[in-house]
């Protein structure tokens, strides 16, 4: 009986788990699209490199994502 209720339990952790992944890829998208809406209202010299690194986080937050999908 205990076998049956922690393989579910672990069952509901994982799923829990794959389900904040994807909000925070979600998240990254936000992020996204927030700086581009900012490197089209401010100057500042440097939108390149934040664009980059805005990309850079939505690519290891997907890696992330599918990891866990791999391993969970």
């Amino acid at each position: 009986m205990n076998l049956v209720i922690g393989a579910s339990v672990w069952m509901v952790v994982k799923w829990f788990i794959i389900l904040a992944l994807v909000l925070y890829l979600i998240f990254a998208f936000v992020i996204i699209r927030q700086v581009q809406l900012m490197t089209k209202t401010l100057e500042v010299g440097f939108e390149g490199q934040i664009r980059i690194i805005s990309y850079l986080h939505l690519i290891a937050a997907i890696a992330v994502l599918m990891m866990a999908l791999i391993v969970l």
